[in-house]
């Protein structure tokens, strides 16, 4: 049986292993998308890049895929739509909704935010081999999946 203290000082470690992670990747990838003189925020790269992987998205599966308040999402497509990002069609299943749709400056934008992933997903894990980085998305997801 573990002790107490074992068990706090292992989920101490984590926490800061995971903090520490998800910030340094965070900055990262500002510091990429910086770069690019792009006059976009990262939550604008990760709304364009739900959007293109979220079949016939609409407003209402983007607001609770990100997990943010509906006044909030739609503003956000607002931009999206003024930047000529994404395109609304017409919702032919339920005329009270829209699909959204990346523009073809949002999938030239998107490319480019795919190469900056790359490039700092590449960075962070040039030196750890496939089985590894296998088994910690494994275990990342055995972790979400606990919550």
């Amino acid at each position: 049986m573990l002790s107490t203290n074992f068990c706090f000082g292992v989920f101490m470690e984590l926490s800061e292993a995971l903090f520490t992670l998800v910030h340094a990747v965070r900055n990262n990838m500002k510091y990429e998308i910086k770069q690019l003189a792009l006059d976009l925020s990262p939550m604008h790269f990760k709304s364009l890049k739900a959007i293109s992987r979220i079949d016939n998205c609409t407003g209402q599966k983007l607001t609770e895929l990100m997990g943010r308040d509906k006044a909030q999402i739609n503003r956000l497509i607002k931009e999206l739509v003024s930047q000529e990002l994404i395109n609304k069609i017409e919702n032919k299943v339920d005329k009270r909704s829209q699909i959204l749709a990346l523009s073809e400056k949002g999938l030239e934008v998107m490319n480019t935010f795919k190469k900056v992933e790359k490039k700092v997903f590449n960075k962070m894990t040039h030196d750890i081999p496939a089985e590894q980085l296998k088994a910690f998305v494994e275990t990342t997801e055995k972790l979400k999946n606990n919550l």
